[in-house]
């Protein structure tokens, strides 16, 4: 087999087996699939497992290996669970087990519906189960989730000085934003960090895991989170100020974050600023920022609803801006930048698109 055509089959089997392997997308694989499995569609539930898979970006294999639960050895209980799940959903009583063991023709048909509709409850019953124990197992055992716990960690008694409410906001958000699990995935390199529109330097602690004396800069226009960050980072090499982005002076960088940003400017000013970040970054430093993506039906309506009413309470006075992906990815592309994206779900129905361009280093730029 040529060489070519091997690494293309390998890269396309590593993806297929590491997809969506964090907790929350593995354990909805499992559910799915157990769901799937369960419910009385014979014949058709790898089709359906598969599409359900694609349409919700899970992993593939994950998903079909749990509609397994439909096998010789397990059909016969599962049956009789759904059924007595069935009657006892439609009549408050179960089914004494010798009517259920003997039932004739008629009783058979009777009893359909109660087969139909236990079959659904026990499928998010088991699927749900399933779901919990896979998400606990993944969580626990893989490596890039210990890391990520690690640094949430580590984050979190940073900022276990502050006031209750800033605790607790930072607590969640690091619980519930991907985008930490993301960051944790990546090389976020050497040297200083700056973060444009820091809030409370949660990123900024997060990039700092493991070294503790790499530089730290910041800005943010919150005075009270700028506060917050002063306090929590006073023991890193750190500064945080009042300041717009679009003013801020940008030391030379190994790493550069722009988080919920960039919908508050204009287009101009968003690819202006993106231009200044990669001439501040250092050769081999990075660029990471996240933008609504466009291109996700209702998640787009979703998320863009959820961010007008987050700018109409701020009384920003200006609608949230968002770029289509191929002109963020010309504009670094034409800062010379290489470029990757992600395109993600948070746990929140949100969707985004994040994007790491990273700047040549200079012996590859020569």
């Amino acid at each position: 087999m040529p060489q070519g055509l091997k690494a293309s089959i390998r890269k396309v089997a590593t993806t297929l087996l590491t997809e969506g392997l964090d907790p929350a997308s593995a354990a909805a694989a499992v559910f799915w699939g157990v769901f799937i499995g369960i419910v009385p569609i014979y014949g058709l539930q790898t089709l359906a497992a598969l599409a359900l898979a694609f349409l919700l970006r899970l992993n593939k294999p994950l998903t079909l290996a749990a509609t397994f639960v439909n096998n010789p050895l397990l059909l016969p209980p599962t049956v009789a669970a759904a059924v007595e799940l069935g009657a006892f959903a439609r009549h408050g009583s179960l089914l004494p087990w010798r009517q259920l063991i003997g039932l004739s023709t008629a009783q058979v048909k009777e009893q359909l519906f109660s087969w139909v509709l236990g079959s659904l409850l026990l499928g998010l019953l088991a699927g749900g189960a399933a779901a919990i124990v896979t998400a606990a197992v993944v969580y626990w055992t893989a490596p890039a989730q210990r890391g990520l716990r690690a640094r949430i960690r580590f984050v979190n008694r940073t900022f276990a000085g502050c006031a209750q409410f800033d605790r607790g906001f930072v607590r969640w958000k690091m619980r519930l934003d991907r985008i930490f699990s993301l960051l944790a995935a990546e090389d976020l390199g050497s040297g200083t960090v700056v973060d444009l529109g820091c809030g409370y330097g949660m990123a900024l602690a997060f990039a700092a895991f493991g070294e503790r004396g790499r530089r730290l800069a910041g800005c943010d226009l919150n005075a009270h989170r700028i506060a917050v960050a002063e306090e929590a980072l006073r023991g890193f090499h750190a500064e945080a100020s009042i300041k717009d982005v679009r003013e801020f002076a940008l030391p030379p960088a190994g790493l550069i974050l722009i988080l919920d940003v960039l919908q508050y400017l204009s287009p101009e000013e968003q690819l202006a600023l993106l231009k200044r970040c990669c001439k501040a970054l250092e050769p081999g430093g990075r660029l990471i920022f996240r933008v609504h993506d466009r291109e996700r039906g209702l998640w787009t309506a979703l998320t863009l609803g959820l961010d007008r009413l987050i700018f109409s309470s701020e009384r920003v006075g200006v609608r949230p801006t968002i770029l289509e992906a191929a002109q963020y990815r010309t504009a670094l592309q034409e800062a010379g930048m290489a470029v990757e994206e992600r395109r993600f779900r948070n746990r929140l129905p949100l969707a985004h698109i994040l994007f790491l361009a990273r700047r040549p280093a200079a012996e590859s730029a020569l």
